[in-house]
């Protein structure tokens, strides 16, 4: 008797624990283990390190050039909306009335000078013909590098009316990278984005190297 209720018992624990694992986990397991919040840091966060800037999109090769020769090593990032939030409003905004989304914002601190800016709208160019997608370097820290990306959506059952639509990303850039970060940065965005609004034809996205090559040892 005393073994049936022991075993009750023992099935009841394993039953509550798989209930709760998802939330708390369960037999003092290492916490280390336990996936980390993949959300993109808010204005809450304080400084982070630059390899964690905007949402997992620098990599340590931009990382390293933001912080040469004399940048900051950690940067606060202002709280921007989710990709989900930014492609939801895309839909429902008027390609004729486009007003910019905000992806990513870093300063050097609270409320303090702007180091980065990513944003995304709706824009009456379209890529040369022939190309989904077309990357444009640009001159100066306010206007960094653009990217045009045709994204054709279905809006009520078609598309809207007045031809095709692009969307374009553009970067202020006061770290100043290279180009070919730029490049990176805006292309990684775009990529975001466009997997989320289903666009009719998915866009040819080229190698960052391509159309922007790594920049010479000591050269941007």
């Amino acid at each position: 008797m005393h073994r049936k209720l022991r075993l009750t018992l023992g099935r009841l624990a394993a039953l509550v624990c798989t209930s709760a694992i998802a939330v708390t986990g369960c037999g003092g397991g290492d916490e280390s283990e336990s996936p980390r919040a993949t959300a993109k840091p808010t204005a809450d966060a304080g400084l982070i390190p630059v390899a964690q800037a905007c949402d997992g999109l620098f990599d340590e090769a931009i990382a390293k050039e933001a912080r040469e020769p004399n940048g900051p090593s950690e940067v606060y990032p202002v709280k921007t909306e989710s990709t989900g939030q930014v492609a939801k409003a895309l839909r429902e905004e008027s390609a004729r009335r486009s007003t910019p989304e905000d992806l990513c914002t870093l300063t050097d601190k609270a409320e303090g000078k702007e180091l980065l800016a990513l944003t995304v709208a709706w824009t009456p160019h379209s890529p040369p013909s022939g190309q989904s997608v077309h990357y444009t370097t640009t001159v100066g820290p306010e206007d960094a590098g653009r990217l045009v990306v045709t994204c054709d959506i279905d809006r009520g059952g078609g598309t809207e009316s007045g031809g095709g639509r692009s969307l374009e990303f553009a970067m202020r850039d006061h770290f100043t990278v290279s180009d070919h970060s730029h490049a990176k940065l805006l292309i990684a965005s775009a990529k975001k984005i466009t997997s989320q609004l289903d666009c009719r034809e998915a866009p040819e996205y080229p190698d960052p190297k391509i159309v922007a090559p790594p920049p010479k040892a000591g050269l941007r």
